[in-house]
């Protein structure tokens, strides 16, 4: 089985779809107005980022967006502090790149109110991997 899309709830669609062309390598697909943009990655995955206020009437989800959030796996430190320092130069508001959980990365809120993780993968202690059902 393979994830083959995500799709986000967004504040602003627009602004979202540029920073992920223009930050994240994603190719936009499709646009609905404000509404809708359809993104798609190298490796096929989509990532569709949404404004669709009338969906959340009668449905149980989280109005707390802030909770949401997607991340990106860089190779290296350096590309981590490389994504960093090109966000700050455009003027996103970024926290400084620190180590996390294991692993170097930086969190940004985007227009669209929830938040992206940029890090290097976390490493999976022996002790912490899965040994199925005790």
């Amino acid at each position: 089985m393979k994830l083959n899309h995500i799709n986000l709830y967004s504040h602003d669609t627009e602004a979202d779809r540029v920073m992920f062309e223009q930050y994240f390598g994603l190719r936009t697909l499709v646009v609905r107005g404000i509404n809708m943009a359809i993104m798609q990655d190298n490796d096929g995955l989509v990532l569709i980022v949404n404004h669709f206020d009338n969906k959340l009437e009668g449905f149980n989800y989280p109005r707390q967006f802030d909770i949401l959030h997607i991340g990106f796996i860089q190779k290296s430190r350096e590309d981590v502090d490389a994504l960093y320092e090109r966000l700050s130069a455009d003027g996103w508001e970024v926290q400084a790149p620190c180590n996390a959980h294991g692993a170097w990365s930086f969190y940004l809120r985007t227009k669209g109110g929830y938040f992206i993780e940029v890090t290097t993968l976390t490493p999976v202690r022996p002790e912490e991997a899965y040994q199925g059902a005790p």
